[in-house]
């Protein structure tokens, strides 16, 4: 049977907390989400919690590279899903740099339905469930 996959939302921009949450509700997408200002927190939550799957988004532009040290702390508590960065604007360095430290992948904002879709169809483990009423959720197969 599938799993719903956790998503968590790490940036330092309450807004943009707010902002990802209604977009993707509004679009459609059903969502098991939580949202961290700090990476730290994102990273405690992870290992309190023993989420399984959790697909994890981090904004770039935390402090004092808090994202790429979140990408490797992270990744033993990803239990079979994955972890991608955005940012404003696209940098094909830093998205090279985040994916060896472990980045599945690297979204331009505004992150919308259909980038989310287009991401979970390169995620090993993770696709999207399509419901009759038009609505998608993120499962691990």
């Amino acid at each position: 049977m599938a799993k719903p996959v956790s998503i968590v939302l790490v940036d330092d921009d309450p807004d943009e907390h707010l902002l990802f949450r209604e977009d993707l509700t509004d679009a459609g997408v059903l969502l098991d989400f939580q949202a961290f200002t700090r990476a730290d927190e994102a990273l405690e939550h992870l290992r309190q919690r023993d989420i399984h799957p959790v697909l994890i988004l981090t904004d770039l532009s935390l402090a004092a590279d808090a994202a790429l040290t979140l990408i490797e702390d992270c990744q033993a508590y990803l239990h079979g899903g994955a972890i991608g960065c955005y940012s404003g604007t696209l940098n094909p360095e830093m998205d090279e740099l985040c994916r060896e430290r472990g980045t599945s992948f690297y979204i331009v904002k505004p992150v919308t339905r259909e980038i989310m879709l287009q991401v979970v169809e390169t995620l090993k483990g993770i696709t999207v469930e399509e419901h009759d009423d038009g609505k998608v959720s993120f499962v691990a197969e």
